[in-house]
Order: C-alpha cells, then structure tokens, then sequence
C-alpha cells in the first residue's frame, strides 16, 4: 500500500496536464499513488492521463461523467490507499520536495495536517531550488483555527492544496457537491477536530493563474449563494459551545475576508445582474447577523456600514 494517495480531479486543463503529472513523477520521496479523476473532459486529458498510467502504475485512472470538482475529491478519496491524504490541483504543479518534507514531518511528529506555503501567481520562478530540510522553520498546534487568516509566515489559508493529511482526519466530512469555492468550507470544518497540525514555512506548491479557473470566471449570483452555503456549513461546526472562542476567531479574521470578496465580485459585476447579485449577498448578511456572525471588529469601518445599509435595506 503506498504511504500518500495524491486525489487529483482533472477537466478540460490539457494545456497543464502534462506539468501537473510531471511533478508528480519527478518527486524524490516515491511512495504515492495518484488517483486521476476525469470528470467528463471534452480535451485531450482524458488521453493524456491513460498515456501517463501506461507508463507508470502508480497512476490510477477514473472516468466519470461531469460531476463538479467537489464530487471528483469525493469520489477519488474512495479509491485512496494510502495512510495521507494529498489534493493535488491538474492546473498547478509541485516542488519535488513536497511529499519527502510533508511526510517527514507528519511521521516524525504524528501529526493530522501538515500545512505548507506556496508560490502566489505574481511570483517568477525561474529556477526550482532544493531546500535544506534542517532550515525549515515550524509551528506545532492542536487550534489550527486560530491560525486562519494570520498575517504571518505561519498561516493556514484557506485551500487544501495546501495541507498533506492524515486519513482518518478527512472522515465524516465531504466536499459540498455543485458550488464554487468549495474548499474554504471542507478545510474550516475539518480544523473543528482540532487535529495536531505542523505548520512549516517552506514554499512546496507552485499556484497557476488558469483565467479559465472558476475563480476567474464572471461574477454571478450563484458564486455569492455559494459562499453563503459554505459559511452555513462551518457555521454548524462551530455553532456548539465548546467552540465559543473558535467562532469568535473565524468571527474577526475568516468572517470580514470572505464578505470582501463577495462585496468585491458584486461591485465588478456586469450591470445586468448585479442588483441580483446585491440581493442575494443581502439576504446572506441577514442570515448570518441574526446568527450574530457580524460586528465591527475585523472589518474596515466603511465595509462594514456598507453590510449594515445592505442589511437594513433588505430587511425593509
């Protein structure tokens, strides 16, 4: 059984398949096995994986009608064999020092989560440089929530591309089927178990600008009805007592860079649909008020008057 199952969910990115792959097999710690999703591609990626499997039987081919991102993690994780866990994204691509530096850590301190940096979109990489594992810098905690959206080099973002994890970790909780943004809500929820995580500064993913990614994709209703169903969801995590202080932490860090991004998306989109799109981001300030989920402390004072004339507005 290999020690690390890589879950990589594939469509229509044949332009950085082979890049993606490629990383893969230039890893120098040899032990995984890559569950590759095709979730319905209409390119060449579905040629592009068989070629690769061929070649190397750590690859592991599935082929499935188009079910969405989410149900191509889900799925993909019951194939999985390893004892750790990685997600892998077909558009972006690895430092081969990733699952070598990622293991070592999470054996060598038992860890659930092992979170690591990455290189942003803005970054030129023109040479890959081997790192020397004796320099890197780490933080052990078992509240990794307390570490989202920290404005230092021990920070737990929101992506799971970004976290090699422990299996048993990942039970019980699924990636939400048919909405964008899905992995904010899955990796808020999985901390609720406070897992023993291993935070280390080293850069050990290379993130890829794909303006063809549902992130770059024009503003529309349903990326704010998304967002609001992911907040719901952590919502019911952390709704129970014991995790007063937790909430109260995703309250003024997470809570305030979420609606940016929101109030952002409705303010650039087209004319033709941003009134709908304002009502929708005012019924989710609604929702989540009367879940007390809003307060000043975290948002810049103008942002927050803002969700407030949008609050009173809607409630008329």
């Amino acid at each position: 059984m290999p020690r690390i199952s890589v879950i990589i969910p594939v469509y229509n990115v044949e332009k950085y398949l082979k890049k993606c792959l490629d990383s893969l097999t230039a890893q120098t710690f040899t032990d995984w096995e890559a569950i590759c999703i095709d979730d319905g591609s209409t390119d060449n990626c579905g040629n592009i994986l068989e070629e690769y499997a061929s070649k190397d039987t750590r690859f592991k081919v599935i082929h499935q009608k188009n079910q969405g991102l989410s149900m191509a993690r889900n799925n993909g994780l019951k194939y999985a064999q390893g004892k750790y866990i990685y997600f892998l994204d077909s558009d972006d691509s690895l430092h081969p020092q990733c699952f070598e530096i990622a293991y070592k850590f999470a054996t060598e301190n038992n860890a659930d989560i092992v979170n690591f940096d990455f290189y942003r979109q803005k970054e030129k990489i023109t040479e890959i440089k081997l790192i020397n594992l004796n320099k890197i810098k780490t933080k052990k905690t078992s509240n990794p929530v307390f570490f989202v959206c920290n404005r230092n080099k021990f920070n737990i973002p929101f992506n799971v591309w970004t976290k090699l994890y422990k299996k048993e970790i990942l039970n019980g909780i699924d990636f939400i089927p048919d909405i964008h943004f899905e992995d904010f809500p899955h990796t808020i929820a999985i901390l609720a178990k406070n897992p023993k995580t291993i935070l280390i500064d080293a850069k050990l993913y290379f993130y890829t600008l794909n303006l063809n990614s549902i992130s770059f994709k024009n503003a529309n209703p349903k990326q704010i009805q998304d967002f609001h169903t992911g907040i719901n969801f952590i919502y019911e995590f952390y709704k129970k007592p014991e995790f007063k202080k937790e909430l109260e932490s995703l309250k003024r860090k997470f809570i305030p860079n979420i609606l940016k991004q929101q109030l952002n998306r409705c303010i650039k989109a087209d004319k033709s649909i941003q009134k709908e799109m304002l009502k929708a981001f005012s019924e989710e300030l609604i929702d989540l008020n009367q879940k007390d989920l809003i307060s000043w402390r975290g948002h810049k004072l103008k942002r927050f008057f803002t969700y407030l004339r949008l609050i009173k507005k809607g409630s008329i």
